[in-house]
């Protein structure tokens, strides 16, 4: 059986695909509150959620993060990740460091029509647009890959 994938639904989505599997609808909340604002990886770091259902919402769902085959560091802190998704495509994400704060450069398509020379995404040719789960997981690999 293939598992169902939580990141990058809405909230109403992540509502009715929880209650349809059988889990209470407050459970949306705590899902929610775990995958985005505690970055959980796993269910079994839920913990406000009882053992019993994090085995059976691990069994059914999905919150795995996509391959990163590359994660490089430039001298100026610069952040680049290669990420790579199910259908074996990859995107750039980058994360460029300022003082007191950073810019996130994220994908939303696979390849580019545009061609800049400073961008890897740029070099490949247009492939297909990225769904909402694509471009939510760029930012949970970049929030991993900062300790945020």
């Amino acid at each position: 059986m293939n598992k169902i994938p939580l990141i990058g639904l809405s909230r109403d989505e992540l509502q009715t695909v929880l209650v349809e599997h059988g889990f209470e609808k407050f459970r949306t909340k705590q899902v929610w509150s775990w995958l985005y604002a505690h970055g959980a990886r796993e269910f079994s770091e839920m913990s406000s959620i009882s053992k019993d259902q994090q085995r059976r919402m691990d069994d059914i769902f999905s919150i795995a993060r996509p391959n990163v085959p590359t994660d490089l560091t430039s001298f100026d802190g610069t952040r680049k990740w290669l990420v790579e998704f199910d259908d074996k495509n990859k995107v750039e994400t980058v994360f460029i460091p300022e003082e007191d704060r950073g810019a996130l450069c994220v994908s939303s398509q696979v390849g580019c029509t545009l061609s800049c020379s400073f961008c890897h995404t740029g070099t490949m040719p247009l492939v297909r647009n990225l769904t909402a789960a694509d471009i939510v997981n760029q930012v949970l690999v970049a929030r991993d890959g900062l300790g945020e």
